[in-house]
């Protein structure tokens, strides 16, 4: 019996030990697969970031890792140049769609399953100096950007085409890592091409573009002359709309922005006949120029000087801008300040307070106050959950026809 028992006890004991290596195998076992797919992220990101371009559609496409050039040989077979010209191209896309409710005082509740956006893009190295860039939009079914660039130097680029203007810092900043799932805040798509007199809500326009970064890439400028209108068509006027910004910065994680807008705008609306005064501009009727001018001044700042891999490394961030416009005799202004803050390991607390006066003298006023997490499960894969409520004055709640509004939203990204 003593010697059932003994035998009895060990099996137990060599049981229990088999469970507890088993789980300590499977730990590490996730815990090598977790570093080698942070390590397999890291190589498409440098160590320290340069915070001004990161975070565009063109900077993280660029930051992806390429296919290996052939080797040199004596025979150039098939396989050789497919290899050579597919070293030269990068592909990235990504989709975001969820569900939103909004409960609308004085008006209509509604509720819907939607798709934001669906994007493919594509870039060409053609030679050291040549670069093309290629964006589609399938969910509206356009093109959204195309252009060629000639890179002689970092300090001075030539680009010529279709892209996102350089007005404020958000304008340019890729869906993809904007912590607000209505993406840019009100001031900053209005005055870039939302406006109904404007008709342009991507904030792109077609035209030409110089930039470049000086001294060690503290301080980056841009000039743009573009036609001030709708992208994929031709310019409504004979004016040119031009752009300029300047973004210093002092250390790596901090920098500071300003930039504008001087030009003619030709209206595509005409909200007397439309009998929707929620444009605010009821001098204005469609095929009209009118005097289109745009400022903003703001900053931005990270908790790291590696800056954010939007992944395992994620950083606290802080932006705030203010912007300004003239649209005829009507001026509009708004400033904005938003944040993300990782609480625990891929979960991320956000949070935006969005103003935005769409007529100084009327006083269409409207406050967005936003909250929500959002959890990366890889850095292709964002779940988000937010909660919105919209402050609107009585000038607003007139030119829209209802009250404030609540709205809950959800989105998952992926992005390949």
């Amino acid at each position: 019996m003593k010697l059932q028992a003994l035998l009895a006890a060990m099996a137990i004991a060599t049981a229990a030990n088999a469970e507890t290596l088993n789980e300590a195998s499977l730990s590490e076992e996730a815990a090598v697969n977790d570093k080698m797919e942070f390590t397999a992220f890291k190589e498409t990101v440098p160590k320290e970031v340069d915070i001004t371009t990161i975070s565009t559609d063109q900077g993280h496409l660029e930051h992806k890792k390429p296919l290996v050039s052939p080797a040199a040989k004596d025979g150039h077979d098939a396989g050789y140049w497919a290899q050579a010209v597919g070293s030269r191209i990068k592909l990235l896309g990504y989709a975001q769609a969820g569900y939103t409710a909004n409960f609308v005082q004085d008006g209509e509740n509604t509720n819907t399953f939607d798709m934001k956006r669906a994007v493919l893009m594509m870039s060409v190295d053609i030679n050291p100096q040549f670069y093309a860039f290629f964006m589609h939009e399938f969910k509206s079914g356009a093109i959204q950007e195309y252009y060629m660039e000639y890179r002689p130097c970092k300090e001075f680029r030539v680009r010529f085409g279709q892209s996102k203007i350089e007005l404020s810092i958000a304008n340019p900043m890729s869906p993809r890592v904007l912590e607000s799932i209505n993406c840019s805040p009100q001031a900053v798509a209005w005055l870039c091409g939302k406006d109904p007199l404007m008709g342009n809500a991507s904030g792109r326009d077609m035209g030409l573009m110089i930039y470049g970064d000086l001294f060690k890439s503290r301080l980056r400028y841009v000039f743009e002359v573009v036609n001030g209108g709708q992208i994929n068509t031709a310019d409504q006027n004979t004016q040119k709309n031009v752009i300029g910004k300047l973004e210093y910065q002092p250390v790596k994680n901090f920098r500071i922005s300003v930039s504008g807008q001087l030009g003619t705008g030709c209206s595509v609306y005409d909200e007397v006949a439309n009998k929707k005064p929620a444009t605010y501009n009821p001098t204005i009727v469609k095929g009209q120029n009118y005097r289109q001018d745009r400022w903003a001044a703001g900053f931005e700042w990270l908790s790291s000087v590696n800056g954010n891999d939007w992944f395992m490394h994620r950083c606290a961030s802080v932006r705030a801008e203010a912007l300004g416009g003239r649209d005829g005799d009507v001026h509009s202004f708004g400033a904005y300040i938003a944040s993300t803050v990782p609480v625990y390991k891929r979960l991320d607390v956000v949070g935006q307070v969005d103003y935005f006066n769409y007529n100084t003298c009327m006083g269409a006023k409207q406050t967005d106050l936003t909250a929500g997490l959002q959890y990366w499960i890889h850095t292709k894969l964002r779940l988000q959950a937010q909660y919105t409520h919209s402050l609107l004055s009585s000038a607003r709640k007139a030119g829209e026809g209802h009250g404030n509004v609540g709205a809950i939203m959800t989105q998952i990204q992926f992005s390949f």
